[in-house]
């Protein structure tokens, strides 16, 4: 569809329905789980061992075609994502050792964190195989499809460009992009703004969210929501 045509009250009641849904089949998967934890499209968000912690303010975007998988390995592994992030569709986040990430950072869609070989490169019937942590400091931004190996370290406020294979430490304020990926860029971490800048600011989130939300969807009717399910125009 060209516009979202649901009416105010109607979205607020798949919020609900959405809430539900989580607090029901995703939180108690969770090792811990912090407010305001949202998944757009929580059927499609995969949570496989435990060990997997998520902070507050956490959103996550799964799409059928796209889902998100967090996964620990035979509970030898651990995941830490911290408050304000960001995860959208097809993230895929792999542990057998330990992966934290730190606040207000994004994960564009299909990135892939991995702290394991996942089989030794002699006895490849052995795994995980070699394994080290990854640290992603403070409001790191890590691209579309990129790949962030095992024992890799990104400062805070960092960016890690789209399809670039990360294998080394990487340090604060900086731009990389390739593979292997490699410095272009400096940041000047004075003027920065992060995703906690939406959640701490003059307006809660909750109410900057619903006021821009009532009138987005103002005038919309359930009736022409209805049509444009079973008949939609050029104008939906």
């Amino acid at each position: 569809m060209r516009k979202n045509n649901r009416p105010y009250w109607l979205k607020q009641f798949f919020d609900s329905l959405n809430n539900l849904y989580i607090n029901h089949f995703i939180r108690p998967q969770l090792e811990s789980s912090g407010k305001d934890f949202r998944v757009m499209g929580p059927r499609h968000f995969q949570i496989s061992g435990p060990g997997i912690s998520i902070a507050d303010h956490v959103h996550v975007m799964a799409l059928p075609d796209k889902p998100v998988r967090l996964a620990v390995y035979e509970g030898l592994g651990q995941i830490s994502i911290g408050n304000y992030c960001i995860v959208n569709p097809g993230v895929r986040v792999s542990s057998a050792d330990k992966i934290t990430i730190g606040d207000s950072c994004m994960l564009a869609m299909n990135c892939y964190l991995s702290d394991a070989d996942w089989h030794d490169l002699q006895h490849r019937i052995f795994a995980p195989g070699a394994t080290a942590p990854i640290v992603l400091g403070n409001n790191v931004w890590i691209g579309d499809s990129a790949l962030v190996c095992k024992g890799v370290s990104i400062g805070d406020n960092s960016v890690v460009g789209a399809w670039s294979v990360v294998t080394k430490d990487v340090p604060a304020n900086v731009v990389i992009v390739g593979n292997p990926a490699r410095i272009v860029r400096d940041l000047d971490p004075d003027d920065l703004t992060t995703r906690e800048a939406l959640f701490d600011g003059p307006t809660p989130y909750e109410l900057f969210e619903a006021n821009f939300f009532r009138e987005r969807l103002s005038g919309n009717s359930f009736l022409r929501w209805l049509k444009t399910l079973i008949a939609p125009g050029s104008s939906d």
